[in-house]
């Protein structure tokens, strides 16, 4: 009986040895970023591959790029991966890619291929990073970015900033996506990534010996999607617009002028520590209202303005002047967002969840209600702190001089 149980234990100790599934550095290409374009129509699928020995601090090599780009093209996007075999000795490792930049055209053809090629691989992460490109993806993914040797490590740590830094606009994961399209309204925005320079990119290690480069990546433009096509973009400042409206604001620097209106010079600012939005919808008269309620904290960063901030009733007005502007700003990004009739500010899933007998009424006409949706914004504004003066400079400069 004692022998038995022996064998047994050796039988299970060798049955816990070893990884059925283990993953040989040496027989794959592990991709960091993916691109997706169309073209003469065809899915072209380009890949960012890291290649090792670039980035060993002790493999002695200098002056190489730390990845390289190729691509291959299919009707579909199975067979377009499949084509690599014909061109690389490795297999194609997509568990660490942590980007995929989809091309202007591919984008306007429809997203649902991809979409559909994530749900079935195995290898595909969730919290991958989406962005769309104006021009080709591939070439977005050539481009070298200085201070990282992966360039889809940079655009990752990029949005990520922007995102908790300027909040003009936000991480879309691949998960992301798919939950807003698969939503009530079934629409979603992606920010949109541009070579912006005068010279023709930087894909290039010898450009990156200088103290600038010719050209960079940056995000820009918020790219609207419905169904699963590209319908239109909006810019920088209409998608932070956007982002307030839909509760995605960290932390963001806010100028304002002293008068207000939209031709007064925005003289000041305030850098916003906290904020959010409650959104209530409403239906009155046969039509669809949106309540949004913000709630905002800051601190007073610039102050060109005329008036004593060391009295309460100066910074009271200071901060309903900031309330002005928070609507202002939303109310552009409401604004730009309607004009496109493209429901990514949620308002169909808010209604959908109080009021289900009647989203199942209005849910096939919504395309055509929802630029018809009023939005009334409340907003509260409380500064932290102004500063070390009561006045601007130049105020407090002529009382010093006696003026």
């Amino acid at each position: 009986m004692r022998t038995m149980r022996g064998l047994l234990c050796c039988l299970l100790l060798l049955l816990q040895t070893g990884c059925w599934n283990r993953v040989e550095l040496n027989d794959v290409a592990i991709i960091s970023a993916t691109g997706v374009d169309w073209q003469n129509g065809k899915w072209v699928l380009s890949y960012q591959v890291v290649i090792p020995k670039a980035i060993s601090s002790q493999s002695g090599e200098s002056g190489s790029a730390a990845v390289n780009v190729f691509s291959t093209t299919g009707d579909n996007f199975r067979i377009a991966i499949s084509k690599a075999s014909e061109e690389t000795s490795r297999r194609l490792y997509f568990s660490h890619n942590q980007v995929v930049i989809i091309g202007e055209s591919a984008a306007r053809k429809g997203m649902g291929p991809l979409l559909e090629s994530y749900l079935r691989n195995h290898d595909s992460r969730e919290t991958v990073s989406m962005f769309l490109s104006k021009g080709s993806a591939r070439r977005m993914l050539e481009q070298l970015v200085p201070l990282e040797q992966i360039p889809g490590a940079a655009i990752q740590r990029m949005i990520a900033n922007e995102e908790h830094g300027s909040s003009a606009f936000r991480q879309m994961t691949a998960n992301d996506v798919l939950m807003e399209l698969l939503g009530s309204a079934q629409a979603t925005s992606i920010p949109g990534l541009v070579i912006a320079g005068e010279g023709e990119g930087t894909d290039s290690v010898g450009m990156l010996g200088k103290t600038t480069t010719p050209t960079k990546v940056r995000l820009s433009e918020l790219g609207l999607i419905q169904g699963d096509k590209l319908v239109g973009w909006i810019d920088d400042e209409q998608s932070r617009g956007l982002m307030w409206l839909t509760n995605h604001i960290n932390k963001t620097t806010l100028s304002f002028s002293c008068a207000g209106g939209s031709k007064s010079r925005a003289s000041s600012s305030a850098k916003i520590l906290t904020a959010s939005t409650k959104l209530t919808p409403e239906h009155v008269d046969g039509k669809w209202l949106i309540k949004a309620k913000v709630e905002a904290t800051g601190l007073l960063m610039e102050y060109n303005c005329p008036g004593d901030l060391s009295k309460p009733a100066e910074v009271e007005k200071l901060e309903r002047r900031i309330e002005e502007e928070i609507k202002a700003v939303i109310a552009e990004g409401w604004e730009a967002v309607r004009k496109q009739g493209v429901d990514v500010t949620g308002f169909g899933t808010l209604i959908h969840k109080r009021y289900p007998k009647l989203w199942k009424q209005a849910s096939a006409d919504w395309k055509e209600l929802f630029p018809k949706t009023e939005l009334e914004v409340e907003a509260r504004m409380k500064l932290n702190s102004t500063g070390m003066s009561g006045r601007n400079f130049k105020d407090a400069q002529k009382k010093a001089g006696g003026g």
